[in-house]
Parts: structure tokens; sequence; C-alpha cells
């Protein structure tokens, strides 16, 4: 065997030690899946190992408690991916921003009414996380088929009645939700694959973890106008 192969074993060796050992570790270690309430010194719960689903039980080690566990996924960034798969909360809402212009309608016909900056693509957009106190530092890789179908959906196409005024707003809406965490393992198919302090303990799965969402929509506003709007607006027009 040549230097570099005998090199390209070793390496192969060292990280499928590093591996074993790191699961061995959690294996004999680990502990609770999370819920924002246990993330903030609450009880139980556990974290499914995939191979059988069996709950491993809790002790020392890098998932000993709730708050481990959510500064771990807070800070495991595209090495996770999150499902959600319920809301636990209310959604809150920040102050809306207005974006572009008034527009009005004079006329006795409905009229259309589009927002159209290019940047726009109709879908909600997920802007931040949290696992228990901790900000998520980088977002994980989000399944977005559940979110989509249970999430107020981006609005920039819409319609104005006649005598209404309608605007576009922007507005960040945060909410409790319940999912599963995955966390990838190293890829064992590349020799090269980048293995750092997350990836190296997996695959492992979280289930039923909480932690608060935060998306931002934009959304079609209108109401009637004023008598003073319309005269303002619609000069001697008055929409019947």
């Amino acid at each position: 065997m040549n230097d570099f192969g005998h090199a390209l074993s070793q390496g192969r060796g060292w990280r499928t030690k590093a591996v074993a050992v790191g699961s061995m570790a959690l294996a004999a270690a680990l502990c609770l899946s999370v819920t924002p309430a246990q993330a903030e010194g609450g009880g139980g719960g556990w974290i499914s190992h995939p191979s059988g689903g069996v709950p491993v039980s809790q002790g020392d080690g890098i998932w000993s408690t709730p708050e481990k566990v959510a500064e771990f996924l807070a800070d495991c960034g595209q090495d996770c991916t999150f499902t959600p798969t319920a809301w636990a909360g209310e959604p809150t809402e920040s102050t809306p921003t207005r974006l572009g212009n008034y527009r009005d309608n004079c006329t006795t016909e409905k009229a259309d009414f589009n927002y159209g900056e290019a940047e726009t693509t109709g879908e909600t957009t997920v802007v931040g996380m949290s696992v228990g106190a901790n900000p998520v530092s980088v977002l994980p890789k989000i399944e977005h088929t559940w979110f989509k179908q249970n999430t107020e959906s981006t609005q920039t196409v819409g319609h104005l009645k006649p005598g209404e005024i309608g605007w576009f707003d922007e507005v960040s809406v945060t909410r409790k939700a319940k999912g599963n965490w995955h966390l990838n393992g190293v890829d064992q198919s590349n020799p090269f694959a980048p293995v750092n302090e997350h990836n190296s303990h997996g695959p492992h799965d979280f289930t039923d973890v909480e932690g608060d969402i935060t998306y931002k929509i934009i959304r079609l506003q209108s109401r009637p106008m004023t008598d003073e709007e319309r005269t303002n607006r619609c000069g001697n027009t008055s929409p019947s």
C-alpha cells in the first residue's frame, strides 16, 4: 500500500472509531426529548434512537438535561432538520409595516390590487426560531409541507371593492410549535465528509420538541374610504 492509501485508510479508521465512540457514549448517557417547558427547567421525555426507536435512559453526557438538549439543537444548524407537527400556542404579531402606497378604488367595479416586488414568492418565510430560552443561531433545514398547510400565507394579489382603500403590509408572527428534530450523521459514503461537534453524534431523532417559530407574511389590508378620503381621492366621482 502506498503512503496515500495508508493515510486514507488511517483517516477512515479514525473517523469510524470516533463515530463509534460517540455513539457508545450517547447510548450510555442519553436522555430525554425536550419541550420548551422542559428546556426551561422541567422534566422528562425521550430521545428515540432511529435503529429500533428504543428510548435510552437519562444520564451524564451532552444531552443529559433538557437545557443541554435545547442548547445543542439551537446550535446544530443545517446538520438538523425540523419537521413541525402541531401548533402549541396562539400567534403573536409584531407591529405591521406598510409596504408601498395606498390604493383606492373610485370605480363602481371590483379592482385588482397587486404587490409586485420581485423578491416576493407568495410563500411564508421563516426568519427565526428558538428552543427553550435559546435563540437558534443558524436555521435548520425545515420541512415546509405541514407549515405551509397550517400557516397564513403571504398574499400579494387581491381585490378592492368599490369605495375601498387598500394597502399591503408586512408583519412578523411568532408562535410556539411542536415538532421533531432529526440530527444527521456523518456521511459514511464519503471519506472526506466533514465531521463536527453535531453530526459526529448522529443520526438521532428528537421527538415532540417545542419551540418558537417566527415567520413573516405580506398581506392585503382594506377598508371603506371615509367621506373625506372619497372627496380627496375620488373628486366628484362617488362610487355607489
